[in-house]
This record gives C-alpha cells, sequence and structure tokens, in this order.
C-alpha cells in the first residue's frame, strides 16, 4: 500500500484514520446499547412468552384429559381409543406442568412448586380413573373416582395455572413495550452517535 495512504500529512493519508474515527464510537455505542437496553428487553418478553405459553397449553391440555375422561367412562364405543389417547397425554400433560415449574423457579419458586404438586395430583387422578375403568368396576365406582381424584383436584390446579394466564398476559404486553422503547433509545442514541462520528471524522481530515 502507497505510503499516502498512511502519511496524515496528505489529504489521502487522513482518510483512514477518519473512517476509524467515525465507526469506533458508533461501534462502542452499538454493543453498549444491545448489552444495557436492547438485551435485557428482550430476555424479559422471551421469558414472559415462555412462562405464557406454557400455563396456556397446560390448561388446554387439563381440559382435553377431563373430557377424555368422561368419554372413556360414559361412552363405552370409543372407550379403547380415548384410553390409548389419554396414555398419550398424560405424560405429555406431566411434562408440560414441569416445563411451566421450571420456567417460573428463578421468579416464584413456591408458585412453581405448587404448578408441579397440583398438576401430578390431577394427572393421578385420570390415571386413577382410567385404571378403573379397564378394571371393569363398574359405572357408579368409575364416577367416585372422577369425583374424588379428578374433579377435587382439577380446582386447585386451575386456581394456581389460571392467575399465571391472566397475570403474563400483562407482563407479555409490558415487555414488548420495553422492547420498543429499548429499540427506540437505541436508534436515539446511535442517532446522535453518528453525529458525533462525522464531526470526528471532520476534525482528522481537517488537520
Amino acid at each position: 500500500m502507497s505510503k499516502a495512504y498512511w502519511d496524515l500529512d496528505q489529504p489521502r493519508g487522513r482518510i483512514l484514520p477518519a473512517v476509524v474515527a467515525g465507526l469506533v464510537p458508533v461501534l462502542m455505542i452499538l454493543v453498549a446499547a444491545g448489552l444495557l437496553l436492547v438485551r435485557p428487553a428482550f430476555r424479559g418478553l422471551d421469558h414472559a412468552q415462555a412462562v405464557l405459553s406454557a400455563a396456556t397449553e397446560l390448561r388446554s391440555t387439563s381440559r382435553a384429559l377431563q373430557r377424555d375422561v368422561l368419554l372413556l367412562i360414559f361412552d363405552a364405543p370409543t372407550r379403547e381409543k380415548t384410553g390409548q389417547r389419554l396414555d398419550t397425554r398424560l405424560p405429555e400433560f406431566r411434562a408440560l406442568a414441569d416445563r411451566l415449574g421450571v420456567a417460573l423457579d428463578p421468579v416464584d419458586p413456591e408458585r412453581a412448586r405448587r404448578i408441579r404438586e397440583t398438576h401430578a395430583a390431577l394427572a393421578d387422578g385420570v390415571a386413577a380413573v382410567a385404571v378403573s375403568v379397564r378394571a371393569g368396576v363398574g359405572l357408579d365406582a368409575n364416577w367416585r373416582v372422577q369425583q374424588e381424584r379428578v374433579l377435587a383436584a382439577e380446582i386447585p390446579a386451575a386456581r394456581t395455572n389460571d392467575p399465571i394466564i391472566d397475570q403474563y398476559r400483562v407482563f407479555v404486553t409490558a415487555s414488548l413495550g420495553e422492547v420498543k422503547t429499548a429499540l427506540w433509545l437505541s436508534f436515539a442514541i446511535v442517532f446522535v452517535a453518528l453525529g458525533f462520528a462525522v464531526a470526528s471524522a471532520a476534525v482528522v481530515l481537517r488537520r
């Protein structure tokens, strides 16, 4: 490369230093804004969405299991198919409850514990109905298991999960607002930094 590109006494030699003087502050501010503003906002949004998604899916699966329990008891022609569906859904239900518990653990370990306990009891109740129906003990006995094990467990499970859904819907909306604010602040900071960058480059070029 010609020495002229590095000779600050030559106009050509001041171009590279001017570019560096202009770009380095902008890049540094971009990194700082990303780490201090944008990244925390997106992490908060991701966590709120993860909790809301797991809680909503857990409630939906809970209702589907309860419908299947009633079909299992009262609809003999579809009983075998319903039982197979329950065998698939129950492990998924337990895994969902655990997923929600894991998402809640860092911020609310007590609620995470209640989610796991109440939904484990509900899953155990559903499994108990399936065992009772397959044992052929009779309609009244199956219905009693449903009332004592499923319905009794569903109420505390719903009372634990439903407030989480309502709360995290609000959190997701608030987190979206924080992300937008962080992005706009970052754009404003970068715009100001670009102004300083142009001024710095101009100073170097005028030397």
